[in-house]
């Protein structure tokens, strides 16, 4: 049976993995930050699968967290390795 926990884990993993090819592609982005996303998506599907709806809740909601800061990290580091956007 598919539950919501499933389906959010699910969303969140595919999003993240794609984003994380395509900047591979460009550029070489951290891999830490994608491990720690996936295997929190794996953990809170887990809990959500046996019982645990609040814990997964809050695990899921923390990765998608770290998604939206991996997503936002790379723009603002590059305004402020670049001397110009200073002045």
């Amino acid at each position: 049976m598919v539950s919501v926990f499933d389906l959010y884990s699910i969303g969140l993993l595919i999003v993240s993995l794609a984003m994380f090819v395509i900047r591979y592609m460009r550029e070489e982005p951290p891999v830490t930050p994608y491990l720690v996303i996936a295997s929190t998506c794996a953990v809170g599907n887990y809990l959500g699968d046996n019982g645990g709806g609040m814990g997964a809740l809050m695990l899921l909601i923390a990765a998608s967290f770290l998604f939206l800061g991996c997503l936002l990290y790379p723009r603002v580091a590059r305004k402020s390795a670049d001397p110009e956007a200073r002045a």
